[in-house]
């Protein structure tokens, strides 16, 4: 129990510790790199939502078919 404690607070120093660096990389970067990232983030996010609703309606249509 201890040692699931311990390597659970690790792990989440760790994660707060690279969020920060990430951060800072961001800020780094000029405002052309970020724009540029973020709309390839966004489209990548467009993509996964796209093909989710996909299924979603193809499952819907199977359902709709037994029934």
């Amino acid at each position: 129990m201890l040692f699931k404690f311990l390597f659970k607070k690790k792990k989440k120093i760790q994660k707060q510790s690279e969020q920060k660096l990430s951060m800072n990389k961001w800020m780094n970067l000029t405002k052309e790199e970020r724009l540029e990232i973020d709309l390839n983030q966004k489209n990548e996010i467009m993509r996964k939502k796209k093909a989710l609703l996909k299924s979603i309606r193809e499952e819907y249509i199977k359902l709709k078919k037994k029934i």
